[in-house]
């Protein structure tokens, strides 16, 4: 039943497909082993981290510069 929601709400927000990332083994096991002690899932921390860092940046009236 979660994987159904899951799936649902994936569909609702437009996500249509995943796409892989390469990373190395190490920088893998670091991600993982602090997901797992955060209680985290790798998949949604990596998709905050790159929402967060990567938005564009915007002037005092929310204008993109």
């Amino acid at each position: 039943m979660k994987k159904i929601i899951l799936l649902y709400t994936y569909l609702k927000k437009g996500m249509k497909r995943t796409k892989n990332l390469k990373i190395t083994p190490a920088t893998h096991e670091m991600l993982k082993k602090y997901c797992e002690d955060n209680g985290l899932k790798m998949f949604a921390f990596v998709e905050k981290l790159i929402k967060e860092k990567c938005k564009p940046k915007t002037d005092l009236y929310g204008d993109e510069l």
